[in-house]
């Protein structure tokens, strides 16, 4: 396979004006670049690429949970739409396509077969009417306008019922309220994921007892059996534990009924990496994609972790779980690090990015994002992993994040 031309599948959560999801983009980037030749030359097999991952390889509902799903249809797609059953499909047009007759009635066509519309990479260009009535969904580039304010004028100008607004490209709390205050309906980025620290904040009962919590369980001089009585003396931390343990997930022959029977079978590391998650799971004030987006980077590390050889899977876990720990707490990574007394090259790795699992971490965040291109791919390679395996990774990390949270709920 030319690695050149092998685009790797990533997603990107949609939410709401309440911070729920309700889609999945789902993106498929090129090796090396994602220039206008490459995508006039190999868009057609981009979006093919998507749809066999999402649909064939994996299964839409691993992928999106059943909610729809956001594709890029370069003008090939929009002429020949795949008939791809009862899952919901945006269909995105492309910012670059030309907007003549023969594509309204594409459009049209498009949502006579059930198909949503939306436009995609909109940045205050006039709209034609003939294609705004066809039209779902509309989607603002938040880094190619002039902030809020343009967008609501956006809004006013061009809205009629039944269109909805989609901020793409929301990269802080701030600016998710100000195009919430300015009509959007649907925001795309980051936003959700960032601490929202206030220096001189009394940290609320809950966070304090989830942080003591995290602290003993992952203290790297910490006692098993102490830890064990941790859990035990937790009613809801224990029967959590024993439900996963119990579950199709692990696939134990026999119930298991206790805490230390649940450590043997399983093994403490694998514990220590559900209690986490569960912990944090316990911090209702932030929005379920938070640990959504923490238990798939920590999927996805774990699955890497093989690759860097000198990192242990379950580490691997922990530290993409936590690397999202600032944003479910507000409070500064580095603060939390020395709190907490973390292993020296997690901390390296959560606060600077350095050490073998800082490279493990970025490469995370990068795959996370689809962004290829800050994939140190020298390194990758000369560990012994091509593009098509690191592609496989990721497809099993949603699997296996998927099932988890599922266990989880």
């Amino acid at each position: 396979m030319n690695d050149e031309y092998t685009p790797l599948l990533a997603r990107q959560p949609i939410l709401d004006r309440a911070m729920k999801v309700v889609g999945y983009e789902l993106l498929c980037r090129p090796i090396p670049n994602a220039s206008q030749e490459w995508q006039d030359n190999f868009g057609d097999r981009a979006t093919s690429e998507v749809i066999i991952g999402a649909y064939n390889e994996l299964g839409i509902e691993v992928v999106t949970g059943g909610l729809p799903a956001y594709i890029n249809f370069t003008r090939y797609w929009i002429a020949n739409p795949p008939l791809l059953g009862p899952s919901p499909i945006v269909a995105e047009i492309l910012e670059h396509i030309d907007i003549d007759e023969e594509l309204i009635k594409l459009v049209k066509r498009l949502r006579k077969l059930k198909y949503m519309v939306a436009l995609d990479d909109y940045t205050g260009q006039p709209l034609p009417e003939k294609l705004l009535q066809h039209l779902d969904i509309i989607k603002v580039d938040m880094l190619a306008i002039d902030g809020a304010e343009q967008l609501r004028e956006i809004i006013q100008q061009y809205q009629r019922p039944g269109l909805r607004w989609l901020a793409e490209k929301v990269e802080t709390m701030a600016d998710f309220e100000a195009c919430l205050a300015a009509g959007c309906d649907l925001f795309q980025g980051y936003f959700y994921s960032k601490p929202n620290i206030l220096y001189g904040r009394r940290i609320p009962d809950n966070k304090i007892a989830v942080l003591r919590l995290l602290k003993v369980l992952n203290n790297p001089d910490a006692d098993i059996d102490e830890a064990t009585r941790i859990l035990q003396s937790d009613p809801q931390l224990s029967f959590k534990l024993l439900q996963m343990v119990n579950s199709a997930y692990v696939g134990c022959a026999n119930e298991v009924s206790s805490i230390p029977r649940a450590i043997m079978i399983v093994g403490f590391d694998r514990i220590r990496s559900w209690s986490n998650i569960i912990a944090l799971g316990r911090l209702d004030d932030k929005p379920g994609i938070l640990r959504e987006q923490a238990v798939m980077r920590a999927c996805l590390a774990r699955e890497l972790a093989p690759v860097w050889k000198k990192i242990l899977p379950e580490d691997a876990f922990t530290m993409g779980l936590f690397s999202l720990l600032d944003a479910f707490v507000d409070i500064p990574i580095g603060h939390l690090c020395n709190k907490m007394y973390l292993a020296s090259d997690l901390t390296a790795a959560l606060t600077t990015g350095s050490g073998e699992m800082g490279g493990l971490l970025q490469a995370v965040l990068s795959m996370e994002r689809g962004d290829w291109l800050q994939l140190d791919w020298q390194s990758i390679t000369s560990k012994g992993i091509d593009v098509e395996s690191l592609g496989k990774c990721y497809q099993r990390a949603l699997k296996e994040a998927r099932e988890l949270l599922s266990v989880l709920q």
